[in-house]
């Protein structure tokens, strides 16, 4: 049931918001998917609504952000939604919060079961025409080398210190935006950054970027001003 700015429930479909680091036509298309949440009663649902964003944006890769399960019981979905996303575009992923609580190895089998790359503690190399774009896990190592360096991470807290790493730009989800938004100020959205001191849309320091994505889905499916949204990155 939807209601003007009020979304209740998750049949609406998923916003794609556009991120801008490059401008050139030729430029790397990068989905940023986070806080899918697959859980019973949800999951196919949840799964139709990223495939069609994905088959919408068309990407280069796709970037998983963390928070993919809810439950053990979901870990063949997620096998077989990495499955399909991977006949549209390569999937690189790394765990959440929700994540650790259902076991972190067997998330990473299913991501790499379904064909995705495993990148929590690694650095992969995305390859675009002449240059080379670095998409590192949030336990990676700092690696300077690539012509783009990217974090992708979950929660936005870890902009503390990457912001001060070589990274062009860092990849974070997990507040869905706090779900209820009153107004935005000075790039944060409000209620939520009273809270979350990081509770941004999109905030830029020096040369590095912090993008938070509002997330797929939500333990109570509520939302004000704070659509469900995918974070396509041109780069």
């Amino acid at each position: 049931m939807t209601a003007g700015l009020l979304e209740i429930g998750l049949n609406r479909a998923l916003c794609i918001r556009k991120e801008h680091l490059s401008s050139c036509p030729e430029a790397c298309r990068l989905l940023y998917i986070s806080d899918i949440h697959l859980r019973r009663s949800r999951s196919e649902r949840l799964g139709q609504q990223v495939l069609e964003s994905v088959h919408q944006c068309r990407p280069d890769s796709v970037l998983l952000g963390g928070d993919l399960v809810d439950s053990r019981s979901e870990l063949n979905r997620l096998s077989d939604l990495i499955g399909e996303i991977g006949n549209v575009a390569p999937v690189l992923a790394m765990g959440g919060n929700h994540d650790d609580h259902v076991g972190i190895e067997r998330v990473k089998d299913a991501v790499t079961n379904g064909g995705g790359q495993w990148i929590h503690s690694n650095t992969a190399k995305i390859f675009h025409g002449s240059r080379v774009i670095a998409v590192s896990g949030p336990d990676a190592r700092v690696n300077a080398d690539g012509d783009v360096r990217i974090l992708c991470a979950h929660n936005p807290a870890i902009w503390k210190t990457a912001r001060q790493q070589s990274y062009h730009l860092v990849l974070a989800g997990h507040l869905h935006g706090c779900q209820m938004v009153a107004f935005e100020y000075r790039d944060r959205l409000f209620p939520g950054a009273f809270f979350y001191p990081y509770c941004y849309l999109s905030h830029q320091n020096g040369g590095s970027r912090l993008v938070v994505s509002r997330g797929v889905s939500d333990l109570v499916p509520i939302r004000w001003r704070c659509p469900r949204e995918v974070v396509l990155c041109h780069v």
